[in-house]
């Protein structure tokens, strides 16, 4: 070695590490059937809307002067869904709040936003798999999901069912055989169904109106003969081998419904001991306002 040359080995105590500024996220924050949602308002913890029906197309030619028969009107029918209770704890103490750290300032603030993104994930697997339960001393409350709010067009295929392009349409067609309107404008599913949409021939496209020339990965647009659909990739509907399902919605009948002032809001909490505390709460069910307008068929490969 020459004389007087210094290595970092020599000043390892000294020299200043080489830390990026930076935390990245490693984890998924996509939400698409929460962020779909328009928003309702709940006034109770079982709230319900309200659903009528039409009768039936009839061959009505009527004779002039005849008097009328009468017949019994039908009367709307109640819904109803749980409102649950979502909640995430934060909790930073003192000396972190005071020492320096790389990549994130305010170590409460950074938290808390972490929080934030932890808990829309929370609502994404309730609105889709929750199972109602109306809770008790030591029980919570859970909200139905969309998969048990659809019950009109609710298939289990045999496991092992290719999802094909034909069976694709006949959930489409089943809505519409089911007597109401069909307004399917989204599809969720999980990654291996994705890509076997993404392949089907006779009416898919994977370019949208606002993005004339940029091919999305994350979504694709199916044109059916019932309406285009929009294709997006969902952790929360089953992906096993052989139970494997996608959802299909008319999003303009899907709310999410916010107990009053239950919306997502920060509450700064006591302090006890040393540390700094706050907890993200949230209070909120979903509404199906025609179930029927929507499908769910699972059992796939």
């Amino acid at each position: 070695m020459p004389i007087g040359l210094i290595t970092p080995m020599d000043q390892g105590k000294t020299m200043i590490e080489d830390v990026t500024d930076l935390i990245v996220n490693v984890d998924y924050t996509s939400t698409p059937f929460y962020s779909s949602l328009a928003e309702s308002q709940a006034t109770n913890t079982l709230h319900s809307w309200l659903n009528d029906t039409l009768a039936t197309s009839a061959d009505n030619a009527q004779i002039e002067g005849n008097d009328l028969s009468f017949t019994d009107l039908t009367v709307p029918v109640r819904s109803p869904n749980i409102v649950q209770l979502f909640q995430k704890d934060i909790r930073v103490s003192n000396t972190s709040q005071r020492v320096a750290h790389y990549g994130m300032g305010d170590p409460y603030t950074y938290q808390l936003q972490k929080k934030m993104k932890e808990l829309a994930r929370d609502f994404e697997k309730a609105l889709i798999a929750g199972t109602t339960a109306s809770g008790s001393s030591g029980v919570s409350r859970r909200l139905n999901g969309a998969i048990a709010l659809i019950t009109t067009n609710k298939t289990a295929r045999n496991s092992g069912t290719s999802l094909s392009e034909t069976e694709f349409n006949d959930i489409l067609q089943g809505i519409f055989d089911s007597g109401t309107d069909v307004n399917v404008d989204k599809a969720f599913t999980g990654a291996s169904l994705k890509r076997v949409i993404s392949g089907y021939t006779a009416g898919s496209t994977k370019f949208t109106p606002a993005l004339q020339d940029k091919l999305s990965n994350t979504f694709s647009v199916y044109e059916s003969d019932f309406g285009v659909v929009t294709i997006y990739l969902e952790r929360e509907v089953p992906t096993t081998a052989g139970n494997k399902g996608i959802l299909l919605v008319d999003s303009s009948q899907w709310r999410v419904a916010y107990l009053t002032d239950g919306r997502p809001q920060h509450i700064p909490l006591a302090t006890i001991g040393s540390a700094k505390r706050g907890m993200l709460e949230a209070e909120l069910t979903l509404e199906a306002r025609n179930e029927k307008s929507s499908a769910y068929r699972a059992g796939y490969v």
